[in-house]
């Protein structure tokens, strides 16, 4: 495993203004012109329903990574006659997800995403995952990507394999996609920062796997039916549920509250949604400040116990988290200050110099 490099004076520096960019026409995918070579124009293979089938063993719950806010997601194997057998992570989308009603077709969905992982800036970054190919017929809606999953960063955060070292290289990747997606010409908002839509690879790397409220760049200006449909509970920007303005500060908030997570070894336990004892990690955080604990005791005791601890490292980490967490967007580090303050850390310099 090795910490992800930077090059912070590389950062595309871009107006505060952020408000929606024009939408971009984007061209549907036509089931009923499926090239004869399972191979569609960009590129990318076009899978059946029975493939996905075989690929997950019927979608077995022993491949069942997780959920996502729109579907679930699975580890899958391709195997082919004469070849390696290739492992793959499978995501499909649902009619109706158990806690939210998603407005948009899934068709939408997937053409927005086969779009916008196709595009050369996103297929090369390390941080978002590679898609190969997907489904798109009337009973499934599916895509698959070249991705020999761990598990989601969800399922990992309270695991005690999952280090130190391991987690600040989670950090920086994860702002590194963020700060690289909000320095886009016409920038793009995720919305849906969650762990659950973070996958890691078998070097615990990040992967950002969901896109299901993004807008900007291809995708255009975020649609009625992404209005409607509200972020998960725990990632929420406070803000935003209050004003309705979405903005980059959201993403900022969900990944302050996954920073926290990171140190703290939390996480909302979704199946607690809707009995009354969900408890954001980030309210938790504020409460315990507020309370009178300094940031750096959000820090999780046996994480202290790690040999790649480093105490200063772990109240910059808790400082930012907070800031993150501001109620006001205007009060929130940027993507690209976020990433400047982590190559500071001392673990980043004595170990993995940028």
């Amino acid at each position: 495993m090795s910490l992800t490099a930077f090059n912070p004076s590389a950062v595309l520096v871009l107006p505060d203004d952020d408000r929606d960019p024009p939408a971009v026409r984007r061209a549907e995918i036509d089931e009923s012109a499926k090239p004869q070579s399972n191979i569609d124009s960009l590129n990318l293979k076009i899978y059946s329903t029975e493939d996905l089938r075989a690929f997950t063993d019927n979608f077995s719950t022993s491949n069942l990574i997780g959920k996502t806010q729109f579907g679930q997601v699975y580890r899958g194997k391709i195997e082919e006659t004469g070849k390696e057998p290739r492992s793959v992570t499978i995501k499909t989308w649902n009619d109706q997800e158990e806690w939210y009603m998603y407005h948009d077709d899934r068709k939408v969905l997937l053409e927005e995403e086969r779009r916008f992982l196709t595009l050369p800036p996103m297929a090369t970054h390390p941080n978002l995952v590679n898609l190969i190919g997907y489904c798109c017929e009337e009973e499934m809606k599916g895509v698959v990507y070249d991705l020999n999953s761990m598990d989601t960063l969800h399922n990992l955060m309270t695991k005690d394999n999952f280090g130190w070292k391991q987690r600040i290289n989670v950090a920086i990747g994860l702002a590194s996609v963020l700060e690289f997606l909000h320095s886009q010409k016409s920038y793009y908002t995720v919305l849906n920062v969650d762990t659950a839509h973070i996958m890691l690879d078998q070097d615990f790397n990040p992967l950002i796997f969901d896109f299901g409220l993004m807008s900007g760049g291809i995708i255009g200006k975020k649609s009625l039916a992404k209005e409607k449909t509200p972020m998960t509970p725990g990632y929420c920007d406070m803000y935003g549920c209050q004003s309705g303005f979405w903005t980059r500060w959201s993403d900022v908030y969900s990944y302050g509250g996954i920073l926290i997570e990171l140190i703290a070894k939390r996480i909302t336990n979704m199946k607690d949604y809707g009995r009354g004892r969900v408890k954001s990690t980030s309210r938790w955080a504020l409460e315990s400040v507020k309370s009178g604990k300094l940031p750096f005791e959000l820090v999780h005791p046996s994480l202290q116990e790690d040999q790649d601890y480093n105490a200063s490292d772990a109240l910059l980490l808790a400082e930012l988290g907070m800031s993150c967490i501001e109620f006001y967007p205007s009060k929130r580090p940027k993507m690209r200050q976020i990433v400047k303050r982590l190559v500071e850390l001392s673990i980043v310099k004595e170990q993995f110099l940028v």
